[in-house]
């Protein structure tokens, strides 16, 4: 197929996807107000919703291409942002919503790929500390720079002026957010 054919049955493509998209984003706040959801409130939720699936599905790619799991990059991002602090197996599991089990499998693995490193505490020889390792804060940069292609370009629709409302408005969110209780509590403030 010549190059411009190909181009054009791949413009056709994208279109009919955005299409179906945006006619099951219709579909799916319609359903949400018919059965008595305020439109504005479901309009909203919905987009963040489809947006979050839809950048998890490209996270999940990417992390695949630079032999990473899900898992694994919740372990990295912990210690790149824990500020040169060493965590705990425990701290670690705790803080990305896993099995303690589980996360010493984990680190076993990130240990053999070189990413971590797994130490005794100097204060107490029964505890192991967790510390990233050159390697792993380079796969870090290397990952997080990839993902900003993507993220700039899912922002690319948006002009400065409605980047930076749109960083304000979600900063007013996600300082809110934990006033709403946890969910998963025995005695939610919510409920």
């Amino acid at each position: 197929m010549p190059g411009s054919a190909r181009e054009s049955a791949s413009g056709r493509r994208t279109a009919m996807r955005r299409r179906r998209v945006a006619e099951q984003y219709t579909a799916d706040v319609e359903a949400y107000v018919a059965a008595g959801g305020d439109e504005l409130v479901q309009r909203v939720i919905t987009a963040v919703n489809r947006l979050a699936k839809q950048l998890d599905r490209w996270y999940d790619a990417q992390l695949a291409d630079v032999d990473l799991t899900t898992g694994q990059w919740a372990v990295l991002a912990r210690l790149a942002t824990a500020r040169g602090e060493t965590l705990t197996p425990s701290q670690l599991a705790e803080q990305t919503s896993v099995a303690p089990s589980s996360m010493t499998h984990r680190l076993d693995k990130m240990v053999d790929k070189g990413l971590v490193s797994r130490d005794p505490d100097p204060d107490n020889r029964s505890r192991v500390l967790i510390t990233l390792s050159r390697a792993g804060w380079e796969k870090f940069r290397e990952t997080i720079q990839a993902a900003d292609l993507v993220e700039s370009d899912l922002l690319a629709v948006l002009t400065q002026e409605q980047r930076h409302q749109l960083a304000a408005l979600l900063d007013l969110l996600m300082a809110g957010i934990d006033d709403l209780g946890d969910p998963m509590a025995p005695e939610s403030s919510t409920g």
